[in-house]
């Protein structure tokens, strides 16, 4: 990865990014014991209704992501060096850490001309890890319910585990990773029906739901569903649908308009940042004309 000489910085992450910190990220994000009976009700509240995780973990996550920006893409380490290996028993749970670092953490932590780190660094890091144990031979792979199975998980926590593990996936602009994040949701799907006895009733709205531009933004502010009635497998319906419904926005424009034009718009601006020396460059016709596309659809909707 760019073969340039060692970062100093290389010791400052080996003294942050460590094992405790990755299962202290994972128990943040899935406080439960892995065979519990989870409430999905308040699973679904305390990911999209209210944030539980930036508080607490703000003084320890932070400094990994400064230690990783120093670093730079272009002379970044090989990040599974601080993963034990793929057979290794603590594998699942700490690449489950380093993933949820990566990808959703920062999505937490960082805002405003901040974000532009998850889209202009993080995001490639995040997919660079999941492409490693997506490569995996399925007995080594940290998302298979059979490995979580067999180190004595409920089907309740594996699929806690399974969004998150999805989550590079999704958050992709590539058009092939969007297949990948599409296979990736419907085997867990698949594994729902097949111990459930029930079947997705989104299955019958698929064409629907693969072709719904604006129902990513609908969905996400409609919510999770919510109250005492609430079963594993009527969340498991919700965040699939969710996350299939990412792909249509990727199919049509080719990105997230709204996130992308945000980096550029403060870059324009003169603030300091990421943005900056942002990959991608100017703003040029054809993302304008998504961007207003996009917010059209979205205003329309609403």
């Amino acid at each position: 990865m760019g073969g340039g000489p060692t970062s100093p910085c290389e010791h400052e992450l080996k003294s942050v990014l460590t094992p405790d910190l990755l299962s202290f990220l994972v128990s943040l994000r899935l406080p439960y014991a892995i065979d519990a009976r989870i409430n999905f009700s308040n699973l679904g509240h305390d990911i999209f209704l209210v944030d539980t995780v930036g508080g607490p973990s703000e003084s320890r996550v932070l400094p990994v992501l400064i230690a990783l920006s120093k670093i730079g893409l272009d002379r970044m380490p090989d990040l599974t060096t601080y993963l034990p290996p793929p057979a290794d028993p603590s594998y699942p749970e700490q690449s489950l850490g380093l993933q949820l670092l990566l990808d959703q953490y920062t999505r937490v932590l960082l805002q405003g001309i901040d974000r532009c780190w998850t889209v202009g660094c993080f995001d490639k890091l995040s997919r660079r890890l999941a492409a490693t144990w997506l490569a995996l031979p399925p007995d080594q792979r940290p998302d298979s319910w059979r490995r979580w199975q067999a180190a004595g998980a409920g089907l309740d926590y594996w699929l806690g585990t399974r969004l998150w593990f999805g989550g590079p996936w999704v958050h992709s602009e590539s058009r092939s990773n969007q297949d990948i994040a599409l296979a990736f949701t419907d085997e867990t799907r698949r594994a729902i029906e097949a111990t459930s006895g029930q079947v997705d009733p989104n299955r019958a709205r698929r064409e629907e739901i693969l072709s719904d531009v604006v129902g990513l933004p609908r969905e996400y502010r409609k919510g999770p569903p919510q109250g005492g009635d609430v079963t594993r497998e009527m969340f498991a319906w919700w965040i699939t649908m969710l996350m299939d419904i990412h792909k249509p926005i990727i199919d049509k424009f080719g990105r997230y308009p709204q996130v992308e034009e945000l980096c550029k718009q403060e870059a324009g601006d003169g603030k300091k940042g990421v943005a900056a020396d942002f990959e991608r460059g100017a703003v040029d016709e054809f993302e304008k004309d998504a961007v207003d596309e996009y917010e059209k659809e979205v205003a329309d909707e609403c």
